[in-house]
């Protein structure tokens, strides 16, 4: 049978002692440490990826910011370039209709000279013609009947000049 000593139990609660003592000290104290330091890695780790996170976090939007300043900053030189590019065409035409107006002035002032000096040339034709008929009715004779057929031949030679 079985016996129970008092002695045997003291002696193996003393032995799981001792082992208790030693295996702490011993062996689950540098299991501790290890696992302290394996903690601390882990923490600094985690802090480091928060961080970085963080960081990500503030270029994003950065990043976002400067992207939306782009994209005003684009509608802004679009605007000043067709604002730019309607300047430039109100200017091109201004310029034409000043241009045009120039030359109908110029083409209206070469018209009248031309119509002045076609003017003066048939008024020194008409002049010639009527020195010439004067001399030629006061050379000759003449009844009513000469003067109207002097007439009607002038004003013939004065046609036939003018489409000639």
């Amino acid at each position: 049978m079985l016996n129970i000593s008092v002695v045997n139990i003291v002696c193996t609660i003393l032995n799981l002692l001792i082992l208790y003592i030693a295996f702490k000290k011993l062996l689950f104290g540098r299991l501790d440490e290890i696992l302290k330091k394996r903690q601390q890695e882990i923490d600094e780790a985690t802090d480091a990826a928060d961080k970085a996170i963080a960081e990500a976090k503030a270029s994003k939007k950065e990043y976002e910011e400067k992207i939306s300043f782009a994209e005003e900053e684009k509608e802004q030189i679009l605007a000043d370039i067709k604002k730019q590019g309607y300047e430039e065409y109100e200017k091109i035409v201004d310029d034409a209709k000043k241009k045009g107006e120039q030359i109908i002035t110029e083409a209206k002032h070469n018209a009248e000279v031309e119509a002045y000096r076609t003017r003066d040339k048939y008024a020194a034709d008409i002049k010639d013609m009527v020195i010439d008929a004067a001399s030629k009715i006061a050379a000759t004779k003449h009844s009513t009947e000469d003067d109207l057929s002097l007439y009607d031949k002038f004003i013939d030679e004065a046609v036939s000049s003018k489409n000639g």
